[in-house]
């Protein structure tokens, strides 16, 4: 109790009242930006120490993000106009095939022109394809868009190159003179004897080239446009009547995927890819809106999810906290028990430095509860041996004679002295007993120059238990008072001796304790006219205080002084010459 005491006092004068010690003052007291700080205060700053750099990358990777989308959505459109350059590509060799097979006719060989427009017109007019045949001024000698045998024009300024350079060639949009209207001519050069004979031709018409797109499939928001090598428009996947035979003007943009504006004024990203067969040039438009919205929906998707982590990473922040801030609580609580002097308990948990806390608490508690029971009993035990001392004092007191006051002074103060002697040895072996030896030379201290010449100190290593040797203490200071007054060691008798030993003798119950006083070589000694105070001391206290035998012999060479005890009276066993040793039962 007297601990616990101590330490509620030491916690008032820390905090400046007591008051301090109700609730979890490190926990629920107000916030301050002061330290202390508490545990979850410190957990949300290691918190944002770690995502300050980390908000920094994902705010370097949400860039690059939508850059990369935006990429994507250039990529994609780069790849669908390559898609449909290839389509047409692979349409174009399909039409040179055809005129290359027509062109290889027995007929045309013979110049049956008739034969050849008839085979002609039954194998293309059902696909919306229209053959005619030109001989080297360029007249025509048939078409199949009229009846064998109509006059036709002459035509060639649409495909010069085909009569030119010889070989097969797309021409651009055209208004074609027989069909009237907007048309591109696939035309295939035809040799007789190495010299170019005639130009065999397909009038298509801008509706194939929009049927090819229609096959795309490309988004509805996109718009494909081919445009011939003057950027006129030859097809559109939207509003295609509107702007075929257009130009594409500042709508154009050959430079790859870049920012413009197209036909339908919207601002759009290009994809550009050329046909390598016809020499025309496919655009793919990407509303600009489109991919803006594209990067911002990957964006906040990214967001979103950072965001996710970032909840369920503060939600576990907030459970660790509590985690760790429960069992610090609980150890608060057990140390404001362990200052009140209430029963401290702690149960385990998830933190092994809490658990150690608080275990060590419990064992500060038990501690402090053996101390206190420690205290409770070395009090006890100070009240009654300062009520014996008090009842040796008073005996000694009472039984002096007091018919001069000096003389009892003096007398009274030499057996106090004596009596402090074997007190200090006492409180010096910690109440564990005093060694005979040490007991012997504490109350010969005033003529410890002759211990060794004339004084002679014998006896095994043996511990008397406190009464025993406060008595014998008191007996022995009386004897060296008597012998300095009157016997072997008074003045001038330079020859007196005293010889002081004990033994331990005997077993079992039968066992004892011998000391022996003996004076030699002193002046002639003769028993006293009456008994005083000193002899209470040396027999009648002694035999009360041991249990024991006491006789005096006042032998003509000097007074014998013998003391048999029970061996109940010492600490016997190994320690007695050591530490403290148990008292007998």
């Amino acid at each position: 109790m007297l601990f616990g005491l101590t330490w509620a006092a030491d916690r008032c004068n820390a905090y400046g009242s007591p008051d301090v010690l109700d609730g979890h003052d490190g926990m629920e007291r107000p916030f301050s930006l002061r330290p202390p700080w508490p545990v979850s205060f410190l957990l949300a700053l290691s918190i944002i120490a770690l995502a300050v750099p980390l908000l920094a990358l994902l705010g370097m990777e949400a860039a690059r993000l939508t850059t990369s989308e935006r990429a994507r959505l250039f990529g994609e459109a780069r790849l669908t106009a390559e898609r449909i350059a290839a389509d047409l590509d692979q349409t174009m060799n399909g039409y040179i095939a055809i005129l290359e097979s027509l062109a290889t006719t027995p007929a045309l060989a013979e110049d049956d022109f008739a034969t050849v427009h008839r085979q002609a017109e039954a194998a293309l007019n059902s696909r919306g394809l229209y053959a005619f045949l030109r001989d080297v001024s360029g007249q025509q000698l048939f078409n199949t868009r009229l009846p064998y045998g109509t006059p036709l024009p002459v035509s060639k300024r649409a495909d010069d190159e085909a009569f030119t350079e010889k070989h097969p060639y797309v021409s651009d949009v055209v208004t074609g003179d027989v069909a009237k209207k907007a048309v591109m001519a696939v035309s295939v050069p035809i040799f007789r004897n190495g010299k170019l004979r005639y130009v065999m031709s397909l009038s298509l018409e801008p509706s194939l080239m929009k049927a090819l797109l229609d096959r795309q499939k490309i988004p509805p928001e996109w718009r494909a446009t081919i445009a011939d090598r003057k950027d006129v428009v030859i097809a559109r996947t939207r509003l295609h009547e509107e702007f075929v035979g257009r130009s594409l003007g500042d709508a154009k943009n050959r430079d790859g995927a870049e920012q413009g504006k197209d036909l339908e004024g919207r601002d759009v990203k290009w994809g550009i890819a050329p046909s390598r067969v016809a020499g025309w040039t496919v655009y793919v438009s990407v509303p600009a809106a489109l991919v803006d919205a594209a990067a911002r929906d990957a964006l906040l998707n990214y967001v979103l999810i950072v965001a996710a982590f970032t909840c369920v990473g503060v939600a576990g922040a907030v459970g660790v906290a509590r985690v760790i801030t429960k069992p610090l609580n609980m150890a608060e609580d057990a140390a404001k028990a362990l200052g009140e002097g209430r029963k401290v308990e702690f149960k385990p948990t998830l933190v092994a430095e809490a658990n150690a806390i608080g275990t060590a608490l419990v064992e500060a508690a038990e501690l402090r509860e053996h101390a206190e029971q420690q205290i409770l009993l070395l009090m006890r035990e100070v009240n009654h041996r300062s009520k014996n001392m008090l009842a040796v004092v008073q005996a000694i007191a009472r039984q002096m004679p007091s018919r001069d006051p000096k003389q009892f002074v003096r007398e009274f103060s030499d057996r106090i002295v004596g009596l402090a002697a074997s007190q200090d040895l006492l409180i010096e072996s910690n109440w564990q007993g005093v060694r005979v030896a040490d007991l012997v030379r504490s109350q010969l201290s005033l003529f410890r120059e002759l211990i060794g010449t004339r004084i002679e100190i014998t006896g095994p290593p043996v511990r008397l238990q406190p009464p025993a040797a406060q008595a014998i203490g008191m007996a022995l200071h009386e004897l060296a008072t008597n012998a300095s007054k009157y016997g072997a060691l008074s003045e001038g008798n330079g020859d007196g001796k005293v010889l002081v030993s004990w033994h331990l003798e005997g077993t079992g119950e039968e066992r004892a304790f011998v000391l022996v006083w003996t004076e030699e070589n002193g002046p002639p000694v003769k028993p006293p006219e009456r008994r005083g105070f000193g002899y209470t001391i040396m027999v009648a206290m002694v035999e009360k205080s041991l249990d024991a035998t006491v006789s005096i012999d006042y032998a003509p060479g000097g007074l014998i002084w013998k003391v048999h005890a029970p061996a109940r009276c010492t600490y016997e066993g190994p320690e007695t010459s050591g530490g403290p040793a148990k008292r007998k039962s």
